[in-house]
């Protein structure tokens, strides 16, 4: 599948700002699903358009220009949400769509059982992305900025989880990680599985609370430089 993927506003025509800053994560976000849509066989271009974007109409029209003269079959445009100037609690995670499509559902599920609030498939007919791509489009909105429960949880899940989780959903298809060959002393052989690397270590031990929770053993962290 062709997939187009960008991520939301640009230097001069900023997103919302809180606790997180959305240009920021957003970025990052979207080059996660890049490599791991990749890494699941798809061909992905990445529609962002360039940091010198200095007006919302050609911010908007970047990435649909591109994505319909590629001929891609799917749109992702990727943000973070904002309601109020500050909110104590959880608000959740949604992905707006044209029309609700069983992609968009696997996304927004997918998002809410890390652990944020599923607020849906939001229908919303008037928004540009929406109704000047070609092919079947979605904006995801992560969570919100301003929300301190959905702000802590993103930080701990780090972007590669989150990202890796909307890649995951849009194909319908775990990232397999390749094991990794460990020999002992006695010359035996081990295969070693990554299940992800992380800046922070209280990403690490999420990660790890997620994997015994799910069932498995024998998981452990290791911190290593690069």
């Amino acid at each position: 599948m062709k997939i187009a993927v960008r991520g939301g506003h640009c230097p001069k025509i900023t997103g919302a700002s809180a606790l997180i800053d959305e240009l920021k994560e957003d970025r990052l976000i979207k080059d996660v699903v890049i490599k791991y849509l990749n890494q699941l066989g798809h061909t992905v271009l990445d529609v962002t358009p360039p940091d010198s974007t200095s007006s919302s109409s050609a911010d908007l029209s970047y990435g649909v220009n591109k994505a319909n003269n590629w001929g891609a079959d799917l749109f992702i445009s990727i943000h973070f949400n904002n309601a109020y100037n500050s909110y104590n609690g959880a608000l959740g995670t949604e992905v707006c769509v044209y029309s609700e499509n069983d992609v968009a559902g696997r996304v927004v599920s997918q998002l809410a059982s890390l652990g944020f609030r599923n607020r849906g498939q939001k229908v919303r007919t008037g928004l540009y992305e929406l109704k000047n791509t070609k092919m079947k489009s979605m904006i995801i909105e992560v969570c919100f900025v301003e929300a301190t429960e959905d702000v802590a949880l993103y930080r701990r899940l780090g972007p590669d989880t989150v990202g890796k989780t909307i890649a995951e959903a849009i194909a319908n298809k775990k990232v397999v990680e390749a094991p990794t060959q460990v020999s002992n002393n006695q010359g035996e052989t081990y295969y070693r599985v990554v299940a992800g690397s992380y800046k922070d270590r209280e990403n690490a031990e999420e990660r790890k609370r997620q994997l015994e929770a799910k069932g498995f053993n024998g998981v452990f962290l290791e911190a290593i430089k690069k």
